[in-house]
């Protein structure tokens, strides 16, 4: 069946916002007592909600009260250093040429990512962007993937999801729905072509040229 929309992750596929992710992370866990984690060690950490990378840095005990005091700081920090990945204007530009619906489907905080989605212009391509604390659920749970697609009035089968983490996959497993990596965010080429081959790209200019023409 040809897709009739795509479903894009946000960090690490549209955007880069690791800069002041970092930055945040590191102001936090400082002022908490904690060492200052490595750009490395907070980018491979990202891919869940907030709560999820916080665990991953410094367990359970005290995340919810650093991701407490991170919001404010993400938001004086949250357009610093931002950037659209290769690609990103240009899919979105292609898929409203071809009448294909576009959303966001991210476990970021849902106002912060409307925001960027705003400043980088992205906004008006889009049907929505719906992310973490938006609904009761986060990815990869499949009520919240098909909320998104019960918005956008699809099935599954006709959506496309794109993203650059095993979340994602995940996220698409659990509906049934088509899948493509970036290897542009949290993890390689070969370690995403570990978990699926066949379904990763090296950017969203190869998802464009190699991947999309076949399945429109």
């Amino acid at each position: 069946m040809p897709i009739r929309a795509i479903l894009f992750d946000l960090d690490g596929t549209l955007i880069d916002q690791f800069e002041a992710i970092h930055r945040s992370f590191e102001s936090v866990l400082t002022q908490m007592g904690y060492p200052k984690p490595s750009y490395e060690m907070v980018k491979r950490a990202v891919g869940g909600a907030s709560l999820t990378t916080m665990t991953k840095l410094i367990g359970p005990e005290r995340a919810e009260e650093a991701v407490r005091l991170l919001r404010p700081i993400f938001e004086e920090k949250m357009l610093s250093g931002l950037k659209a990945l290769p690609g990103s204007r240009e899919i979105l530009d292609f898929c409203q040429n071809k009448a294909l619906k576009t959303a966001v489907l991210t476990n970021k905080h849902g106002p912060h990512a409307r925001a960027v989605c705003d400043h980088l212009r992205f906004s008006p391509f889009l049907s929505f962007t719906l992310g973490a604390d938006d609904t009761e659920w986060k990815k990869p749970e499949a009520q919240l993937t098909l909320h998104a697609l019960s918005r956008l009035g699809l099935s599954a089968e006709q959506s496309l999801y794109v993203g650059d983490s095993p979340y994602d996959l995940e996220t698409a497993a659990r509906v049934g729905m088509k899948c493509l990596l970036v290897s542009t965010g949290t993890h390689t080429q070969q370690e995403l072509e570990e978990l699926s081959p066949g379904v990763v790209r090296s950017d969203l200019f190869e998802i464009m040229e190699t991947a999309l023409p076949s399945l429109l």
